[in-house]
């Protein structure tokens, strides 16, 4: 292999890859997820839960007690992915920039990464796992199929707060066709017009993902954080060798990663590894939609 490298500190690569990590793992805000102590040291499996909606009462006559009720939802810590990229030393000492590291080898590497984890997480969404489905095509969808949704999320009692509505581009430009949305006046904001970013729409946050697994017919979905979930644990630290280890933790979703740097006598070349331990599963069914175009 060949490499061009500039020198480069660990700090310096996880503050850089911290700020990629922040873009590309955005998702994983909106599902309900672990990362807790209580799951950082042992077992090979994490139990994480989601309450179901709760009703509110007359309080005038007295304090009368309502049934709460949490579902239990466990996790295998199954999945163990990231990245690693080797360096000569002959290609190190030729190095003259440190952001060649960035733009050219670090960027690609985290957006695989990112990818390869929502992967997981969106395979599970399935017609088996979550059978309530829309029908639009892609030239027909508008914001009245986002008040439909919200409509049956509601009468499901799937919470009201931090509703999620991901699509594709193809449906992402139709609903910024809305005349409803891409009217400032009619929205209340410009951003749909200057800045092409749809912000909240009947209750739904709206987010644009390409990557969307296509298999049967899905073109994206409305969902609660209860209908997925996520949890990991940080790596456990090796305790031989002359390992430099930086376990972080990525700011807006507060998923664990851990980065090495290390230097392998025998091959020549110091390696840059960046991992993450995690597990996905389905959550409740009732809190998503999958919109398909059949």
């Amino acid at each position: 292999m060949s490499n061009t490298l500039a020198g480069v500190t660990l700090e310096q690569v996880s503050e850089q890859t911290l700020d990629l990590l922040g873009d590309n793992f955005w998702m994983f805000s909106l599902f309900a997820r672990n990362f807790s102590e209580s799951i950082r040291e042992r077992g090979d499996r994490t139990i994480t839960r989601v309450p179901a909606s709760v009703s509110v009462l007359d309080l005038s006559n007295g304090y009368t007690a309502s049934d709460v009720t949490s579902t239990e939802i466990e996790i295998a810590l199954s999945n163990f992915k990231g990245f690693s990229m080797a360096f000569t030393e002959f290609e190190i000492s030729k190095a003259k920039s440190a952001t060649i590291l960035e733009r050219v080898f670090t960027r690609p590497a985290i957006d695989a990464t990112a990818k390869a984890v929502a992967d997981d997480l969106l395979a599970l969404v399935t017609p088996a796992n979550f059978p309530t489905k829309q029908v639009r095509t892609a030239a027909n969808f508008d914001s009245d199929d986002l008040a439909d949704a919200a409509a049956t999320m509601t009468t499901n009692k799937v919470p009201r707060g931090l509703r999620s509505c991901m699509l594709n581009p193809q449906y992402t430009s139709s609903l910024s066709k809305d005349g409803a949305i891409g009217v400032a006046s009619a929205f209340g904001n410009p951003l749909p017009i200057q800045e092409n970013v749809i912000s909240t729409v009947h209750g739904f946050g709206i987010s644009e993902y390409q990557g969307i697994p296509t298999a049967n017919n899905l073109q994206g979905f409305y969902a609660h954080p209860s209908a997925l979930c996520i949890a990991a644990r940080q790596i456990a630290r090796p305790t031989y060798g002359g390992a430099e280890i930086l376990d972080v933790i990525e700011p807006r979703t507060g998923l664990p990663i851990q980065f090495r740097k290390f230097f392998s006598p025998r091959e020549g070349k110091y390696y840059i590894t960046c991992g993450i331990l995690y597990g996905v599963a389905k959550g409740l069914t009732n809190s998503l939609i999958r919109i398909t175009d059949i």
